[in-house]
């Protein structure tokens, strides 16, 4: 099959690895025949925005709605490039986290909407839809995952990286080093009790090269691997009953936040009652800490963004604790994670449009992605100096769940460490769970 791209020339012909991608690219090229169609016009720039709205990725996405207003509003008398003003559409898809639907959505924005940039909070999309991208010659910036699946996911390298596609968010690197890092500053004995979801980021977490798993090994702590489980799995006495009879002071982990509740039940049921609890995915929601009830106080996680960073948006001019208390204004709600990587997701898309001097020129824009440089609500976001190809590495810290008698919520998230984030100060000391009780 070829493909005409939108200014005629032909594209390379497509090879898809995916059956329902195809079916779903094909589909879209015959429509773009079809009467009716809407074209994208020169004098508006079209973005093409890939959540998760619905299904059990939603809790991610509750920003994006509230956020994509915000820039709407900001740019509802356009935008001035190169002399001109651009009329600015965002047109915004769910991808009902499913990620062959997620590669639907990519293939109708770029084949029958003509999008001029995708933005894609989720990796799925990335995965599904990326090729098409690449191939058409598309500029696509995604986040919310670390830089090691991204890269791999389409069997790239980080000295390669991809043609249009393109990531921005933290290692799983770096993650290691700031879980071990938090333990290395308690008395809490060194064995470790690890499980991890069998899913692309779940993997990369277990790697005993790279991930968390070799992480804990290089430290000298012992570990005690409790697997891979299914998202389905409802019994996890196996794992708890090798931790519990390895004394291991420390469980970690990527785990979803209904499968954790279920653990740490059935690990109180079985006695088993670990000095520190730190677990990426968990605990990265309020609703994730506020389900375990008392025994919420005190878990722990990776800090990607929170209203204790000293940063400020590059679009806006608001600071990170000014955009949370934004959304709590106006929403009633704790403010979550995402809230600052969908904000600096639409930084990286404005200022790589706004850089490129013509937004409807595909490779200017990439171009002026891969020259991106900047302070954004998250930090430094620089593609140009990252070791990385097309990605640019961000800032973490570690944070722990502190129970709020006092405040407007049951739970905060105080930074309490930030081993690799030195601009990030800690608000708050780390403490043992034991600690917590007395």
């Amino acid at each position: 099959m070829q493909i005409r791209t939108r200014k005629g020339s032909l594209a390379a012909s497509i090879k898809m690895p995916r059956r329902q991608f195809l079916a779903a690219s094909a589909a879209s090229l015959a429509s773009l025949s079809a009467p009716g169609i809407v074209r994208a016009q020169d004098a508006t720039i079209r973005i093409g925005y890939i959540t998760s709205l619905t299904g059990p990725r939603a809790e991610f996405s509750e920003p994006a709605t509230w956020n994509v207003e915000k820039f709407r509003e900001k740019y509802a008398k356009g935008i001035d490039i190169g002399g001109k003003n651009y009329k600015v559409e965002i047109l915004v898809r769910d991808t009902q986290s499913n990620p062959a639907r997620a590669g639907q959505v990519v293939s109708d924005l770029i084949l029958r909407e003509q999008v001029d940039i995708l933005l894609a909070d989720d990796a799925d999309s990335h995965i599904t839809g990326g090729e098409l991208a690449d191939q058409i010659g598309v500029p696509f910036v995604s986040t919310l995952t670390q830089w090691e699946p991204f890269i791999a996911a389409r069997g790239s390298t980080p000295d390669k990286g991809y043609p249009f596609t393109f990531f921005f968010g933290f290692s799983a690197g770096d993650l290691a080093k700031n879980y071990v890092g938090q333990w290395n500053a308690t008395q809490a004995r060194k064995v470790v009790g690890d499980l991890y979801i069998d899913n692309p980021p779940g993997h990369a977490f277990a790697d005993t090269d790279n991930g968390l798993a070799g992480a804990i090994i290089k430290a000298g702590y012992e570990r005690i691997p409790g697997g891979l489980y299914r998202l389905d799995t409802d019994d996890f006495s196996n794992q708890i009953a090798k931790f519990k009879a390895a004394n291991a002071d420390i469980m970690t982990g990527f785990v979803f936040a209904p499968s954790f509740v279920t653990l740490w039940n059935q690990a109180a049921q079985m006695g088993y009652s670990p000095e520190i609890v730190t677990v990426a995915a968990a605990f990265l929601f309020p609703s994730g800490v506020e389900a375990l009830g008392e025994r919420g106080n005190g878990m722990s996680t990776e800090v990607w963004w929170s209203p204790g960073v000293p940063f400020s948006s590059s679009q806006t001019g608001q600071s990170a604790a000014e955009l949370a208390a934004q959304w709590s204004a106006d929403t009633g709600r704790q403010w979550t994670q995402p809230i600052g990587y969908m904000h600096a997701l639409f930084e990286v898309g404005f200022n790589a449009l706004a850089a490129s001097g013509n937004p409807k020129e595909p490779v200017a824009v990439r171009d002026a992605i891969n020259a991106l440089q900047f302070s954004s609500i998250l930090g430094p976001i620089d593609f140009v100096t990252s070791p990385v190809k097309s990605c640019a590495i961000t800032d973490m810290a570690m944070g722990q769940w502190i129970r709020t008698p006092d405040g407007p919520f049951a739970f905060d998230l105080l930074i309490t460490s930030n081993p690799t984030a030195p601009a990030i100060k800690p608000q708050a000391d780390f403490k043992l769970l034991s600690e917590l009780k007395a």
